[in-house]
Order: structure tokens, then sequence, then C-alpha cells
């Protein structure tokens, strides 16, 4: 896919990821560009790791948090990425 830009609502996502500890943030938002790049994301806790820049330890106490941002199985609105499981 050739995506140059992505949009990003600020106040959405500021209202969305309170929560969230800097290092998730980050995590977070190096899934939402590679999801935005691919189209999809792995179904591999070590590739998942990679993507987020993160140990695979780090990633394993993260998922459930990050998980939660992603509907499994499918999109529910279209613009949702969905992890795949």
């Amino acid at each position: 896919m050739n995506r140059p830009w992505m949009p990003l609502y600020v106040g959405d996502y500021l209202g969305d990821t309170g929560h969230l500890t800097t290092t998730q943030h980050g995590a977070y938002l190096l899934l939402m560009m590679h999801y935005w790049r691919k189209g999809e994301l792995p179904d591999d806790d070590r590739q998942l790791s990679k993507i987020a820049k993160l140990p695979l330890k780090t990633w394993c106490e993260y998922r459930a948090t990050l998980q939660d941002f992603f509907t499994t199985g499918g999109s529910t609105n279209g613009s949702t990425p969905s992890w795949r499981r």
C-alpha cells in the first residue's frame, strides 16, 4: 500500500489513551502505523514486539492493554485495525 500520510484525530486519541504509559503510547502508535502501511497486524508476539520496538517480555506484559484498542477478527466500523486472532 502506498499511503504516505495517516490521519490522527488528536482529541480522540488522547481521550482514549490517557491511561497508557509513555512506552505504551509509543508501542500503540507504531502498531497503528504498521497497520496503516501494511493493512494488517501479524498474529505473532515476536513480530508484534519488533513492530512495537519492545523486548518480547515487555511486549507480553503490554499486549492485553494494547489489544483492547484493536478489534479481534475484523473491523467493526471499517477503520479500526484488526488483530488477527
